[in-house]
């Protein structure tokens, strides 16, 4: 099996879907409460990034 290794540079940084991860319950709520307090897009906002996405990926 490939082993995964995180793409960012900063060791503190937790990836929650790596399996050698492990996280209190504590960490887990508190990742939770700070995803639900960030940025959000609208729908309209995620439509147009996804036809961005595809107009990128159509020129190629």
């Amino acid at each position: 099996m490939k082993e995964l290794k995180p793409s960012v540079k900063n060791s503190d940084l937790k990836i929650w879907g790596y399996p050698q991860c492990s996280l209190t319950q504590e960490e887990f709520l508190d990742g939770i409460q700070k995803a639900e307090n960030g940025r959000f897009h609208s729908v309209q906002q995620s439509m147009t990034n996804f036809e961005l996405w595809l107009k990128s990926k159509a020129k190629k």
